[in-house]
């Protein structure tokens, strides 16, 4: 295949990725009309899991090395990712889509204030400057939110959940930045589904999922597959394109959350709650959003940028 094609593919590839984060806040939402937030959190883990585990299982691939000897960290990073998904979905549930998907944003930004911190990484005047962008918008948009809400103190909640996700991401991260030279990340991504699946168990309400109609059975379905179809897709476009271009177009994604809700509110009104959000709070989400692209694009040197290209 022609590279032309191939960075067109990348791209494309990305692109899916992106969609499919911009519009699980969502649906996500639907889904909590009917399940609790641990529930929906440990099917997905439980679905990803055992997808995996399939196609290894079918593939031959062998599994020894995680299986018999997990690695501590492969755990730790496990819970990380449980805390993640559970506090994203449980900051949906008590604010929105739209303010979750912004929000959350703050987790490269601390990924990129993690490297200056603890992996020796050099942060540039540009990504000062947009780190000072980004607390502007957040600062912004919260403000906005906050004053519009009906219930301060339960948006003020949500929105420490939200970031307290955007750790718990961080923490995953790391985890898997130091166990990916020992290890192949689909069987990396296997464990951390699995612990954060047996960790998730307790809480879940399982009964709840039994007797389902055709409805909830398919959206926990995409649920669960988004996980695995968004990861795929990345994996894919890391082939084929600079993970630079990556990053910024993956922090897009807010806007299609934004989007999809303001058509949802217009179109097919009464499904979910209709979300205010002024003037302000577009420009703080814009200012947000802008802010962690500079950070990211600014992070990576011409040296850098040449080689993943």
């Amino acid at each position: 295949m022609k590279p032309d094609k191939l960075w067109l593919r990348g791209v494309l590839m990305v692109c899916v990725t992106t969609c499919l984060w911009g519009f699980l806040p969502i649906f996500l939402k639907f889904g909590l009309k009917e399940f609790a937030p641990e529930t929906i959190a440990w099917f997905r883990f439980t679905f990803a899991f055992s997808a995996l585990l399939g196609f290894f299982l079918i593939t031959g691939r062998r599994l020894w090395s995680v299986a018999y000897r997990p690695p501590v960290l492969g755990a730790l990073g496990g819970l990380f990712l449980a805390g993640n998904y559970y506090m994203m979905t449980e900051g949906i549930h008590l604010s929105g889509p739209s303010n979750s998907a912004v929000l959350i944003q703050i987790a490269p930004v601390l990924l990129t204030l993690v490297g200056v911190l603890f992996f020796g990484e050099r942060l540039t005047a540009r990504q000062a400057m947009g780190l000072g962008v980004c607390a502007l918008g957040f600062l912004l948009f919260f403000n906005e939110q906050n004053g519009a809400s009906l219930d301060p103190a339960l948006y003020s909640w949500s929105s420490i959940l939200i970031v307290a996700a955007a750790v718990s991401w961080v923490g995953f991260m790391i985890c898997q930045k130091l166990l990916s030279q020992r290890f192949d990340l689909p069987l990396l991504s296997m464990l951390f589904y699995g612990t954060a699946a047996l960790a998730l168990a307790p809480f879940a309400n399982v009964a709840s999922l039994i007797s389902l109609d055709w409805r909830d059975a398919a959206l926990l379905i995409f649920l669960g597959a988004n996980t695995l179809i968004a990861y795929g897709a990345l994996a894919e476009a890391v082939k084929h394109i600079s993970l630079t271009l990556i990053s910024v177009i993956t922090a897009l994604n807010p806007l299609l959350t934004m989007l999809g809700m303001q058509l949802l509110s217009t179109y097919f009104p009464g499904h979910l709650p209709v979300e205010l959000i002024t003037t302000s709070g577009y420009v703080g989400a814009f200012l947000a959003i802008s802010g962690v692209v500079l950070v990211v694009w600014a992070g990576k040197n011409k040296q850098e940028a040449l080689k993943e290209s």
